[in-house]
């Protein structure tokens, strides 16, 4: 890797940071974090899902998915409920409420990044989706060690 793509990806990596830094401080005392948000927003946009699968999807350890559960199930944002195709599961399933969460109409932080986005013209917010999407799919693909 040339110093320029080295560069250019320490410059990246710490603008990511600010910018979770910022929505973070944005949001209401009641916001979640990213990776609670992130299986919310999962089990929200597929639908029921079992506590291992929802960790596989979210690419995370069962032992950590099931602390993001049980989060999720305190605030009232997921409910368990008997897997029909196996009694002895259950599957995990958002509520209205926490589906209304992740639609954004509850969430200050949500609210606030979609004002942020606003301000960019529509070309600038295509190039950031398309690019943060992309950016997203290198970083699930595994990772050669650096050299």
């Amino acid at each position: 890797m040339d110093q320029q793509a080295l560069g250019e990806a320490a410059e990246l990596y710490l603008s990511l940071g600010r910018i979770t830094r910022a929505l973070r401080r944005s949001g209401d005392a009641g916001s979640l974090s990213p990776g609670v948000a992130s299986a919310l927003a999962t089990l929200t946009r597929s639908g029921p899902a079992r506590l291992g699968d929802l960790a596989a999807a979210e690419r995370v350890t069962p032992p950590t998915m099931s602390r993001i559960v049980t989060a999720l199930e305190k605030s009232g944002y997921v409910v368990r409920q008997a897997d029909p195709d196996d009694g002895r599961a259950s599957l995990l399933q958002a509520t209205d409420s926490g589906e209304a969460l992740v639609n954004g109409l509850t969430s200050s932080r949500i609210q606030n990044f979609a004002v942020a986005l606003e301000r960019l013209d529509k070309s600038q917010r295509a190039a950031l989706m398309a690019g943060m999407s992309a950016l997203e799919e290198a970083l699930l693909e595994p990772l050669e060690p650096a050299q």
